[in-house]
């Protein structure tokens, strides 16, 4: 670029880079005179409608004339280049100039009066700085200020990306050090990190920052992050002043800081003239520095301080002890309420800030956001087309991990700046059954994390450790046969001890506890801290490694819990943590972030449109505020069975077939009671029960009674059906470690397995003559069909969802995976041609379970009605 000619100027010389630019000194050739030539960034003035706004600012900053900034000549393009000329002057910036210990007072207050007074003008001709900073203010030899880059702010604010400014995407400027990026934060007034709308009194706060570090030489808000550094601006106080400085130099800052702008100087010409004051009598030596402490005569200070250690620690100690009082108590407030689900809190090191993932205000798709504790508006980290959630907060700070989910079988474990940036992939997991891997677990040293992963289809997730910076990988879990999985890990403070969740059932998962050597490697094994036969699931530790928090409960309804890290008492419910789960605690210790939930699963019923009549369309047919699902028809149509936990746990419930007349059928007591399905006589119900930690298939009298117990094996065997005949009870099982498809007699006896190449939900054809099931557990598998008795098997349709497939007269029901536009809809496969029919399209998320009356009139299916999270905080937790 030196040396190359652009319009009529000359490039000398290089002077500076920044966000929106590169700067050179340069030659007017038509003048004769050297200027300062900024050439803009492409990407700043990318469309017609910013370049307007751009140059009609710096029009308005063009027309300033005061000696004290820095003069536009003239805004112009020279093909594709867009550049501003200005004045050129020779000097330092002011954070070149201030040192490490700040300024003489005297020295400070001639700079501050210089800017205030250029700040004044500006503000009376309309214009707001927006970007008020030592490397925008220049000092010329002889002492004359000049500030820079009026108007120019605006375009490297945090740009809306087309969307609502509660979802802003965190734009960062292209500079070389994080320190460029944070430097400019470090100034932002309140309400310009929230995002608010600004006036003059933004500027006044910027100043106030300015000249905090021209006495100190310390930055007001410095923190180790752009995000902690707003934080901080938001609700934290600078240290404070020397106290050898005058007092009227700390009310005068004071005023500049103020949180509130209305606490401010309400304009800058009232600083200005405050500023004045304070330098006259400065320099006239009728200023007095605030007198310091006397010193004593009599003892040297150290004397003085083993005195006073000798004769009043003990004294102290029960002052302070009776002074401080009782401890606030803990309290619950929200920290998010936005449209949409979050999920997946993480505290920033230093507390002030949590990540999290939220599918947005459409609902459509999960992105990773961060969010000042204090301020209402997120910050945007990712925009990526793909699901991204879990995200996990650095030990330093600098980084967040979380898992992009493009596929239905692999996710990608990434790492992006705190500040936002470019993403870096660190390896790939797979992420079938993702939710046992909801969790990335930082080492406190940050140089591994921790991910749950299965490496070969036969084996079960494990926890392995990751390398941040070289991908080297070491496994720290392995399953025992009968268990189905490990995930959620998380580190001890202290790096002695990893807490997991290892998955003991279909719906069971217990918290464990691995002691681990210095260099991260397992020491024994792993110990369960919970048996509760319950889905006990996202541990996280206390700041003292003490305790452990995690969610647990039955069914969808899940609870926060605390149980000491020796595993040696009950775990005891969190007050608070009624509906929540994914707890988060900051290093500190005294917060805790969680994901509250709300569910509301109701069953619905579709009438089959019928020649000559007006189609109606799907309505709730049994509903609570609980969980109502898995509907199934009595073989005569005149009954429904069904599931639900509106008693308080997850019992076998029936009703008349116009869903009047509930009656609760088993009365189990607190394990997980699901899948009811008729026998072909409709006196008995086939059901799976969680009594010791995996299901077991039972059947009952259909109007109540003892449960008689079918299976026994140490792993699930769940899903029951019952044979059209009577005479045989389907099942799935992982016996053979594997989901296939078993059969018991259904007057007991030994099972028998049927399927050898995998095999999950299994239902009859109504003759009896085939057998119908789908191949896995995934949320979709396909759906096959073979002989009763054995023989060829014959894929019949691509995809249908899980649990949710019945075979009719008419042919095969079924719920298919979500479209392109996340559309779920009833099909029928029809048995005359094999064609498939769209019957009707849901109105919300299925849940489990589809049946078909057997006049074919009617299909239920079951539905959320009501599905929310949100974030909540907790103040003072201990």
């Amino acid at each position: 670029m030196i040396g190359r000619l652009i319009s009529h100027y000359r490039v000398l010389d290089k002077l500076g880079e920044g966000g929106m630019g590169v700067v050179f000194k340069a030659e007017d050739l038509t003048l004769d005179r050297q200027v300062a030539l900024k050439l803009l960034r492409a990407e700043k003035v990318i469309d017609a409608d910013r370049k307007r706004r751009f140059v009609q600012e710096a029009k308005s900053a063009s027309a300033l004339n005061h000696p004290n900034i820095v003069t536009i000549h003239e805004i112009a393009s020279d093909g594709e280049l867009d550049f501003i000329i200005m004045e050129y002057v020779a000097g330092r910036t002011l954070d070149q100039v201030v040192p490490r210990r700040g300024l003489r007072l005297g020295e400070a207050l001639k700079y501050a009066v210089q800017i205030a007074d250029a700040m004044s003008a500006a503000h009376r001709a309309g214009i707001i700085h927006r970007d008020l900073k030592p490397s925008n203010i220049m000092v010329m030899d002889h002492g004359r200020v000049k500030v820079l880059d009026f108007g120019l702010a605006k375009l490297a604010e945090v740009e809306s990306s087309g969307e609502d400014e509660a979802t802003r995407t965190l734009r960062l400027e292209a500079a070389s050090e994080e320190g460029t990026i944070v430097g400019t934060t470090a100034y932002m007034s309140p309400e310009q990190a929230q995002g608010l709308q600004i006036d003059t009194r933004s500027d006044i706060f910027s100043f106030g920052a300015v000249l905090y570090e021209m006495l100190t030489g310390e930055r007001a808000f410095q923190r180790e992050s752009k995000i902690s550094t707003l934080a901080a601006i938001l609700k934290e106080e600078p240290k404070p002043l020397d106290p050898s400085l005058p007092k009227e130099v700390e009310r005068i800052l004071g005023r500049c800081l103020r949180k509130d702008p209305n606490r401010r100087f309400q304009t800058m010409a009232d600083l200005k003239v405050a500023l004045e004051d304070l330098k006259e009598e400065s320099d006239s030596g009728r200023l007095e520095p605030t007198p310091g402490p006397a010193r004593s005569r009599r003892l040297p200070k150290l004397a003085w301080l083993a005195v006073f250690v000798v004769l009043t620690g003990s004294a102290g100690l029960w002052y302070w002890t009776a002074r401080r009082g009782p401890e606030p108590p803990p309290a619950l407030t929200p920290l998010t309420s936005y449209p949409g689900d979050e999920h997946d809190p993480s505290f920033s090191p230093d507390g002030n800030e949590v990540a999290f993932s939220w599918n947005g205000d459409k609902k459509d798709n999960y992105d990773i956001y961060v969010k000042l504790i204090g301020s209402p508006k997120p910050l945007r980290l990712t925009d990526d087309p793909a699901w991204d959630r879990f995200p996990a907060w650095s030990p330093d700070g600098r980084s967040i991990a979380f898992l992009r989910s493009s596929s239905s079988d692999r996710a990608s474990v990434m790492l992006i700046p705190a500040i936002g940036g470019p993403e870096r992939k660190l390896t790939e997991i797979n992420s079938t059954e993702l939710f046992l891997g909801t969790k990335l677990g930082w080492a406190p040293d940050g140089k591994w994390l921790a991910v749950s992963d299965r490496i070969a289809s036969a084996e079960e997730r494990s926890i392995y450790l990751v390398g941040v910076d070289t991908g080297e990988r070491r496994k720290l879990t392995s399953p025992p046969r009968g268990a189905f999985g490990d995930g959620t890990p998380a580190f001890s403070p202290d790096g002695r001890r990893l807490a997991f969740s290892r998955r003991t059932g279909a719906t069971t998962m217990e918290v464990y506890s691995l002691d681990l050597t210095s260099d991260l490697a397992p020491k024994g094994e792993p110990k369960p801290l919970t048996q509760e036969n319950r889905m006990a699931t996202g541990p996280v530790w206390t700041f003292d490694s003490k305790e452990i928090v995690f969610a647990s409960g039955a069914s969808n309804v899940l609870s926060l819990w605390r149980i000491p890290a020796s595993g040696l008492e009950r775990p005891k419910a969190l007050p608070f943590g009624e509906n929540g789960s994914e707890p988060s605690i900051s290093q500190r210790g005294n917060r805790l972030a969680f994901t509250r939930s709300m569910a509301d699963i109701n069953i619905w019923r579709l009438e089959q449109p019928r020649p000559g009549v007006v189609a109606v369309p799907a309505a709730p047919f049994l509903a609570s505020t609980r969980v109502d699902s898995n509907p199934q028809y009595s073989p005569d149509g005149k009954h429904v069975a069904f599931a639900s936990d509106r008693s308080g746990h997850m019992e076998i419930w029936t009703a008349d077939s116009d869903g009047s007349n509930t009656a609760q059928v088993t009365n189990l007591g607190g394990a997980n009671a699901g899948t009811p399905r008729w026998s072909p006589d409709g006196q008995r119900l086939a059901f799976d029960w969680n009594v010791a930690g995996h299901f077991e298939i039972y059947t009952i009298s259909a109007s109540g009674g003892s449960p008689l117990r079918m299976t026994t094996a140490p792993v699930d065997n769940d899903i029951p059906s019952y044979s059209r005949d009577g005479q045989w009870i389907y099942f799935d099982s992982r016996l053979s470690g594997r989901h296939e498809i078993w059969k018991v007699p259904a007057a007991g006896g030994t099972a028998v397995q049927v399927t050898r190449n995998g095999g999950h939900v299994a239902l009859e054809s109504t003759d009896g003559r085939y057998l119908y099931y789908t191949r896995s557990d995934s949320l979709s598998s396909s759906l096959w069909m073979m002989p009763r008795e054995g023989g060829e098997e014959k894929q019949v349709i691509d995809a249908v969802l899980r649990r949710a497939f019945f075979p009719s007269r008419e042919g095969i029901y079924f719920l298919s995976p979500p479209d392109n536009k996340q559309v779920i809809s009833i099909r029928l496969l029809s048995r005359a041609g094999g064609s498939i029919q769209t019957l009707a399209t849901l109105s919300a998320p299925p849940h489990w379970g589809l049946s078909v009356s057997p006049d074919g009139r009617f299909v239920l299916y079951s539905q959320y009605d009501q599905v929310g999270r949100d974030l909540m905080l907790v103040e003072n937790f201990r």
